[in-house]
């Protein structure tokens, strides 16, 4: 009897400082593992596979230069037109960063003419320049502010080039030509995920192609170009599929 009183006493001492430790418990914050998540603001996911089309309106500039002299046999003239084709692109995303590669292929419907009226010229002849496709191979950088995507783009262009001479009275062609035109371009654009997997888009492009000559067998060789120039400005419009979606995401 005179044992059990301790052991009483302990047992009492033992709840007492449970029911302590459970009341200080509830007066204290929450474990950091109870504590409510913070979720930064929602990221649409552009990184994936995408294809898409594209097309909108180009003006550039061209000028015919004769071989035998050097110079010119046409002014600066307008060279304009519509452009429809195929995108084709990946991206990588880093936070609100995305870092993309995007090829595009077009059918071009651009044409100029001018009178041969430079130094060089004979104003009996029209000289004429047509791009008849584009294509491109462009590295992307972006920017997304919530659900549009901000980018600058840049790479390397081709183009089928036609150019040739032509009577001024009649449009009789005498001599012409198409040749592969390799070049660069830059510009800007902006897309929209406006629906799951769906993104639309406005861009820009500045185009410089290489000159390139042409012979003129039916003329003689006094007439051959030894430079037809070509640059381009392209503005489009397009639709893209993302094969991947357009998921938003949080960090």
């Amino acid at each position: 009897m005179t044992s059990s009183l301790p052991i009483s006493t302990a047992i009492l001492g033992v709840t007492a400082i449970v029911f302590a430790a459970n009341a200080s418990a509830a007066d204290l914050p929450p474990f950091p593992h109870d504590a409510p998540v913070v979720r930064g603001a929602p990221v649409y996911g552009w990184q994936g596979a995408y294809v898409g089309v594209a097309g909108g309106g180009l003006w550039g500039r061209s000028k015919h230069v004769d071989r035998v002299t050097g110079l010119d046999d046409t002014p600066v003239f307008n060279v304009n037109g519509g452009v429809f084709g195929a995108t084709a692109g990946y991206n990588w995303q880093l936070m609100s960063w995305v870092f993309g590669a995007e090829g595009d292929l077009s059918w071009a419907g651009q044409k100029g003419s001018s009178l041969d009226s430079g130094p060089a010229g004979n104003v009996d002849f029209s000289s004429f320049t047509k791009l008849q496709w584009l294509g491109t191979l462009r590295g992307r950088i972006g920017y997304m502010p919530g659900n549009v995507l901000l980018y600058a783009t840049a790479g390397y262009a081709a183009a089928g080039v036609k150019a040739g001479i032509k009577s001024s009275a009649t449009g009789a062609v005498f001599d012409s030509a198409s040749s592969w035109r390799s070049g660069w371009t830059a510009g800007a654009g902006a897309e929209w995920a406006f629906a799951p997997a769906w993104s639309a888009k406005v861009e820009y492009l500045y185009v410089k192609l290489e000159d390139g000559g042409f012979t003129t067998p039916n003329l003689g060789a006094a007439f051959d170009r030894s430079h037809v120039s070509f640059d381009d400005h392209i503005v489009r419009i397009g639709v893209n599929y993302y094969f991947s979606g357009l998921p938003i995401r949080h960090y």
